[in-house]
């Protein structure tokens, strides 16, 4: 059974957004808790994934909302973000921002791209 490359997956989200995004949010969330001596007090990144399909077809629209709550010297700061990715399901239910190409079977198959 094929599954999602999640690395490609995250890269792929927000036209690569996503990964800059998550990756932002995790550095100050941890530099928070370090600088201003957390404690008891947990900093927190949370990621919210919604999936809908786009009409009658294999397309999926991908809700990203990435939030985060950063420790600071007199209590906390957050922020959220949401944004909206459509990907198309390949056999198998993976996912990619490439159309899949359609077997004999009828079943769609993602082909990766050899240069």
């Amino acid at each position: 059974m094929s599954k999602t490359n999640v690395d490609n997956f995250v890269s792929e989200l927000e036209a690569g957004m996503f990964k800059e995004k998550l990756a932002h949010m995790l550095s100050d969330v941890a530099l928070g808790q370090i600088i201003h001596n957390g404690g008891n007090r947990k900093g927190k990144v949370n990621i919210e994934l919604s999936f809908s399909q786009v009409g009658d077809n294999n397309q999926v629209m991908i809700a990203s909302k990435l939030s985060h709550i950063t420790i600071t010297k007199r209590g906390v700061k957050s922020e959220q973000t949401t944004t909206e990715t459509p990907m198309y399901v390949g056999k198998g239910g993976m996912l990619s921002i490439d159309q899949p190409k359609e077997e004999f079977s009828g079943q769609f198959n993602l082909t990766a791209v050899t240069q």
